[in-house]
C-alpha cells in the first residue's frame, strides 16, 4: 500500500493521475482505467468542497496492489450528500465521474471515518 496526500486545487488532479500511473508502471493491464477513474474521483474531492473543515484542504490517494488487480481509494475531508453516479444531459460538462466508476470498476464503493470519506475502487480480472 503506497498513499501521497495532494492539495485539494485544481492543479493537483493531474500529479494524482501520474501518481497512479507511476506506482502501476507501464505494463500494468489496469493502468489506463486506474489513472481514468483516479483522475474522476481526485476531481470530485477538489470540485465538491466540505464546510466541515477549516484550513487548507487534501486529499489522500493509496494504491494496493491485489491478487489480481489492484485497489485504488480516494479519500477527502468529505461532505453529507451520499457518493452516488447520476445521470447527465447530452449536454452537461460534468457529472459522469461516478457513473465511470460504476461502468469500469470491477466494484467500487465507499465509507465514512473519522479523517471523513473514502471512495474506493477495485480493477481485478477473474482469474
Amino acid at each position: 500500500m503506497i498513499s501521497r496526500r495532494f492539495r485539494a486545487t485544481p492543479d493537483q488532479v493531474r500529479p494524482a493521475r501520474n501518481f497512479v500511473a507511476e506506482m502501476l508502471g507501464d505494463g500494468h493491464p489496469f493502468r489506463d482505467d486506474a489513472v481514468l477513474l483516479t483522475s474522476e474521483l481526485a476531481t470530485n474531492a477538489v470540485e465538491h468542497p466540505t464546510g466541515l473543515v477549516s484550513g487548507p484542504r487534501e486529499f489522500l490517494v493509496t494504491v494496493t496492489f491485489v491478487v489480481r488487480g489492484v485497489l485504488i481509494t480516494v479519500q477527502d475531508p468529505g461532505s453529507l450528500r451520499i457518493p452516488c453516479p447520476r445521470i447527465s444531459g447530452p449536454d452537461a460538462t460534468g457529472g459522469r465521474g461516478l457513473a465511470l466508476v460504476n461502468s469500469l470498476a470491477t466494484q467500487w464503493g465507499f465509507h465514512r471515518d473519522s479523517m471523513g470519506t473514502v471512495i474506493w475502487f477495485e480493477l481485478s480480472s477473474p482469474n
